[in-house]
């Protein structure tokens, strides 16, 4: 049986779940053909707004590599609705072949996905993706499927949901072979063959600093993988809440063994002599136990050895998992704070002290000059906080300890999460535009102009005088200041201080004799899709 992935992925390329699932039908026997199409949030990446629309070239191309197919697989998250909806109506336009939607989103919104797919594969989907092309192949009844919903009869066939795998060594390493892969050459605007080169340029060159003015660190092509799935925590604003309550009962945060990840690393190195860093983008990789990440940094330091960054959480960082992994080559680490008010914290269900915070700070802090500035994940424009609790977490960056970045994201409602669920019964989410306006088209990474997001942008600048953001913190100067009549002012003033940076970091790469990253720049900004 031949089944086509098609998805809409980041500019990296990761895309795990299809990788995942590529790997797993191809090791069943399975014919198996993924077409990425990287495309990130950026504004000069969209048109109509935030709202994404392929060339028509590209549709066609995408079409001629599914012909043939027995069943057509498209995967994304929510923010790529709109390109998901544009490929499938493309297709089925033209071929007479099922298409199934997979993903987060599919899993959240299977009776809204199901408008546009014949098949929904709900939750983790290799078991049901095998048993599915095995129905379509026997001619027996594709929609007696578990995790697989589907349209019969003009009613919707709701499976139940098959037990989770506990044991994550039973799946291959992610497809990286290459065979069969096919990627929108965005420089080029067409879809081509998969190849090292196109695969060594689509790498993050790791750490990128977006809001700093002090790295001088050399920057390394980064393989992505994951360790886990699941998260220990429930936040509110993240789906892996709604997922870990749909598996209710079952162990839902389940890990790789320590041989896996480290046979997988292996595998990538001799495949990719050009991967010079590793980035474990598990959500909270220190969940691990003192035990697992003591083993990992052993193993790791011996067999691999490249410099590698993590993501954890402040409340499981210690002072013992962060010597071990320092020693191992952990060279940066990513953190959330996302909010330091009690409302901010109350409505995330993030259930950290700004003390816990601060903590992991100076434990973060005592390894300046062996790991690179880390970076502090934030989360503005929550319509329950009011101005009062920004000022509240501007004024724990201002007391962390220097030098750092900060990663500033919009909230979004992403669908079926608890605060998607909380927006839609208060009214602020009231009907289909608002969804498309406030999730499916927002653009995330892009935080409200407004006076207050304007001070927490300056104080990601590690050289911006402390006593000058206190003094604009001032109550006084705060009411004289944050107007909405001003709003385009600030909005501006992002603007202009992204380009700043970006003239910057070309100085920099001029210096330093960086002229490769100023071709990719230049590239990006004049490829067929600007």
């Amino acid at each position: 049986m031949k089944i086509t992935f098609v998805t809409p992925t980041p500019l990296d390329l990761s895309a795990f779940g299809v990788r995942a699932l590529s790997a797993f039908l191809k090791r069943e026997g399975m014919d198996v053909r993924s077409i990425f199409l990287p495309g990130g949030v950026e504004r000069y990446k969209f048109k109509d707004g935030f709202s994404y629309q392929y060339d028509h070239r590209i549709i066609q191309e995408v079409i001629e590599l599914c012909s043939g197919s027995d069943l057509i697989g498209i995967s994304f998250m929510s923010n790529y609705y709109d390109r998901a909806v544009q490929l499938t109506e493309a297709i089925k336009s033209v071929l007479n072949v099922p298409v199934v939607w997979g993903g987060i989103h599919a899993t959240i919104m299977p009776e809204q996905s199901l408008r546009h797919a014949d098949f929904v594969c709900v939750g983790e989907g290799e078991y049901a993706m095998l048993e599915l092309l095995v129905r379509i192949g026997e001619q027996k009844d594709p929609t007696e499927v578990k995790n697989i919903w589907a349209k019969k009869d003009g009613s919707i066939i709701r499976n139940t949901l098959r037990p989770l795998e506990e044991n994550l060594d039973r799946f291959p390493y992610l497809d990286f072979s290459l065979e069969n892969h096919f990627v929108h050459d965005l420089p080029k605007n067409t879809v081509v063959p998969m190849t090292n080169e196109i695969l060594r340029a689509s790498l993050l060159l790791e750490p990128n600093f977006e809001d700093s003015f002090i790295d001088s660190y050399k920057r390394t092509r980064n393989y992505k993988t994951m360790t886990t799935r699941g998260c220990p925590h429930a936040c509110t604003y993240c789906a892996e809440n709604t997922l870990a309550r749909m598996y209710k009962g079952q162990k839902y945060l389940r890990m790789r063994s320590v041989p896996h990840i480290i046979g997988e690393l292996e595998t990538i190195r001799k495949r990719f002599p050009f991967v010079e860093s590793i980035f474990l983008f598990d959500d909270t990789f220190m969940i691990r136990s003192n035990e697992e990440i003591s083993l990992f940094s052993t193993v790791y330091k011996e067999k691999i050895g490249l410099p590698f960054h993590i993501q954890t959480s402040p409340a499981t960082l210690t002072e013992e998992k962060m010597a071990a992994l320092v020693e191992a080559g952990m060279c940066f680490v990513e953190i959330g704070i996302q909010s330091a008010s009690d409302t901010g914290r109350r409505v995330y269900k993030r259930h950290v002290s700004n003390q816990q915070l601060l903590n992991a700070a100076r434990i973060l802090d005592a390894y300046r000059g062996k790991i690179y500035p880390p970076r502090y994940h934030l989360i503005l424009d929550n319509p329950w906080e009011t101005r009062e609790d920004v000022l509240q977490t501007l004024n724990l960056v201002l007391q962390l300890p220097k030098p750092f970045s900060l990663c500033k994201s919009s909230l979004v409602f992403f669908p079926g999460t608890p605060l998607f669920m909380r927006a839609q019964k208060e009214g602020i989410i009231k009907d289909e535009e608002d969804l498309k306006r406030q999730v499916f088209n927002k653009h995330f990474e892009q935080p409200s102009g407004n006076y207050v997001n304007f001070l927490i942008y300056l104080a990601g600048f590690c050289g911006f005088p402390r006593s000058v953001l206190k003094l604009l913190a001032k109550p006084q100067v705060v009411d004289l200041l944050d107007r909405k009549s001003f709003s385009n002012l600030y909005t501006l003033a992002f603007k202009v201080g992204d380009w700043i940076i970006v003239f910057y970091k070309g100085i920099r790469a001029v210096v330093s004799g960086d002229f490769g990253r100023i071709k990719r720049f230049v590239v990006r900004r004049i490829s067929p899709m600007s």
